[in-house]
């Protein structure tokens, strides 16, 4: 009886602690907050990015250099790749981009895996309603692919990375021997087509059906010497959206992505050659604000089939600038300033369902 009277005390007083005791509610881990940059070292690109318009829908892309892992369990890429795991303050720098644009779907280039962009959503973007996400893995040796995040449903996806779209490898790439010299021509990164089904509400609409918008998200062959292969590439996506116009002659398409090339380069062309709109036709070339490149070039490119372009809002096309280095730098030596992300910069545009009414921000 004496051992019990302190033990029932002890289990009394623990009982009284329970009650008191305040209730612990778990919370999701919070975005990390986004740092404040010097917007000065933005040569390219417009300094503050578009307002948003209701009732109208963003998309844009964005290749984000090398969004790699330094997990051995997710990581594709080869272990001897000389492209660096990206930094901490560049991944950072990614997704203060993509949050300044606010687009409702988002193509990207140069990710990894799904896993890594998963990763990256829900560590930087969890709260800006990227549910979907979607990768299709390539066969580039470097292990960069082409991604999509959106606020919208997926509801088809589609690479091509067995396709032959043409002709061999010559026996030179430039002024090299080409290792692949008689090989069948092939996608260097296969173009990702998603399928998005956007709500009629998006557009500000009582009822309808809902709409499916198909992107074609490209990453083109890069190097001087390989034009050809760049112009291999864009006939084999052209004859993409031709097959998905002829399946459904209704059908929105957006090609967009890193071209490696500008609208008027031989690859450029093939695609305003067979109809696609340039969102940029009519803006000046030279203007820093049409620049979406560090090398000082326009090559992330939003190319619009004629249905689409109906919806397109007129002037609504914008780069946001981020931090680059100064003008004439070696990359390779030349340390990039606080806040880079990417040599590449956002592009965004607008549609609307409801017509192509002119920008409420015209440039």
């Amino acid at each position: 009886m004496r051992i019990a009277t302190p033990l029932a005390a002890l289990l009394f007083a623990a009982a009284c602690f329970a009650q008191s005791a305040p209730s612990i509610e778990k919370t999701a881990p919070s975005v990390p907050a986004t740092k404040q940059v010097d917007r000065t070292t933005v040569r390219f690109g417009e300094k503050t990015a578009r307002p948003r318009t209701s009732g109208q829908v963003r998309i844009a892309t964005y290749n984000a250099m090398n969004l790699f892992d330094s997990d051995p369990v997710t990581r594709t890429h080869n272990e001897g790749d000389p492209a660096p795991i990206k930094p901490q303050e560049e991944r950072e720098a990614i997704a203060a981009g993509i949050r300044a644009v606010d687009a409702d779907v988002v193509a990207m280039e140069e990710v990894e895996s799904l896993a890594v962009l998963k990763e990256f959503r829900d560590k930087y973007l969890q709260d800006l309603g990227y549910k979907y996400a979607e990768l299709v893995e390539s066969e580039d040796p470097r292990g960069i692919d082409n991604a999509v995040l959106s606020r919208f449903p997926i509801v088809k996806t589609e690479a091509y990375n067995a396709r032959k779209i043409g002709g061999k490898h010559p026996a030179r790439d430039g002024s090299r021997p080409n290792p692949l010299a008689g090989e069948d021509i092939k996608f260097r990164r296969t173009p990702l087509r998603v399928d998005v089904q956007i709500p009629s509400a998006a557009f500000n609409l009582k009822g309808g059906e809902d709409e499916t918008l198909t992107l074609l998200v490209v990453h083109h062959k890069s190097g001087r010497g390989s034009d050809y292969w760049r112009i291999a590439e864009a006939k084999g996506v052209v004859d993409i959206v031709k097959e998905i116009e002829a399946a459904n002659p209704g059908a929105l398409i957006a090609v967009l992505g890193d071209f490696n090339g500008m609208v008027t380069d031989p690859n450029g062309k093939i695609y305003t050659d067979a109809g696609l709109f340039d969102v940029f036709s009519g803006r000046d070339s030279a203007d820093p604000r049409n620049i979406s490149h560090e090398s000082g070039r326009r090559i992330d490119l939003i190319f619009l089939n004629q249905n689409l372009r109906k919806q397109f809002v007129n002037d609504s096309a914008f780069i946001y600038g981020m931090p680059a280095r100064p003008e004439g730098a070696d990359w390779r030596t030349t340390l990039p300033p606080e806040g880079y992300a990417s040599d590449h910069y956002p592009v965004a545009i607008d549609i609307d369902r409801k017509g192509n009414p002119p920008s409420q921000n015209p440039k």
